[in-house]
């Protein structure tokens, strides 16, 4: 029978649509339940989140004991940011809280101020240790932004608890980023590749082509979603690391699939900074590192798309 679910985690509105085993009444509450409590653990937002006590306490040199759930993110950002050299970190919160796109009336920080956060930047200033399941940062003033992966991390864990609950079929959808769990069950019985539409990034009222998943995610990094315009220029919330300013655009949009949810929220940011030749290129080597399926569709900026061909795009 199917269960619906719906809650609000990550500044976000949480779907979850189930075929739930007759046993399993309880699942999605557990679901639920798991979403806050990861929240709990990643929000930049909450002062006493175990990832804002952690950047608030540094100590330079000292080996900091986190939980499972921390480390297994931070291991997998740091992943990315090693394969992508830096166009992905997750240490550029202190530039994020600098450009300030969710104010009413953002402003472009000056120079200065832009190099005197660039110090505290970089993902080399942050160590793990697996065994001793410990974090040390080579100096203060660190301040790591989980959005840039946080959803497609939650979204992972929620597919592993149904998958683990006996589900077979379920449509998840956290802000945004989704992943469906099997195939879609036609009228007649049959099953086919659920079809997933990618919005327009120059009108988002409506879709300019397609993909299909199954058993597999979907997410998007685009300009469009924080952004404002100065002296003709635009100024998005896409924010390269290694220079501390927004990307310039040669992509309007990038779309990640995978089998694995995380990938599709960390690797759409990378790819976007990256560029479409770079970003292909780090897809190709992680797709044949970890065996998973991981495909791409990006909107160039004179508005045509690259796709990979695993991805089965179709123009709208």
């Amino acid at each position: 029978m199917e269960h619906t679910r719906a809650f609000l985690a990550y500044d976000t509105l949480c779907r979850i649509a189930a075929e739930i085993p007759e046993d399993g009444e309880q699942l999605l509450e557990q679901c639920e339940e798991e979403a806050h409590g990861l929240e709990r653990t990643l929000s930049m937002f909450d002062p006493g989140s175990e990832l804002s006590r952690l950047c608030r306490d540094i100590r330079p040199g000292e080996a900091v004991p986190v939980s499972e759930t921390l480390y297994t993110f931070l291991e997998q950002n740091l992943e990315i940011c090693r394969l992508s050299g830096g166009a992905f970190d997750p240490t550029v919160g202190p530039v994020v809280k600098l450009w300030d796109f969710l104010s009413q009336t953002p402003r472009i920080p000056s120079a200065e101020r832009i190099r005197a956060v660039l110090d505290r930047v970089g993902y080399q200033h942050v160590r793990l240790d697996r065994n001793t399941r410990t974090v040390t940062f080579d100096l203060s003033g660190i301040g790591l932004d989980p959005g840039a992966a946080g959803k497609g991390f939650a979204l992972g864990l929620t597919v592993d608890r149904l998958r683990q609950g006996g589900v077979r079929q379920a449509v998840l959808d956290y802000g945004g980023n989704l992943f469906v769990i099997g195939a879609h069950q036609d009228a007649q019985g049959g099953t086919r590749p659920w079809k997933v539409a990618i919005r327009d990034p120059d009108n988002t009222g409506s879709v300019f082509g397609t993909v299909q998943l199954q058993d597999a995610g979907i997410a998007t990094s685009s300009w469009y979603e924080h952004s404002f315009q100065k002296n003709g220029t635009v100024y998005h919330h896409l924010l390269d690391p290694r220079t501390g300013y927004p990307m310039p655009l040669t992509l309007k949009s990038v779309s990640i699939l995978s089998s694995r949810p995380v990938y599709t929220d960390l690797l759409s940011t990378a790819f976007f900074i990256l560029g479409e030749e770079e970003g292909g290129v780090l897809v190709d080597r992680l797709r044949r590192d970890s065996g998973e399926m991981i495909e791409y569709v990006a909107v160039r900026e004179d508005g045509t798309v690259a796709a990979s061909p695993g991805a089965a795009f179709a123009p709208a």
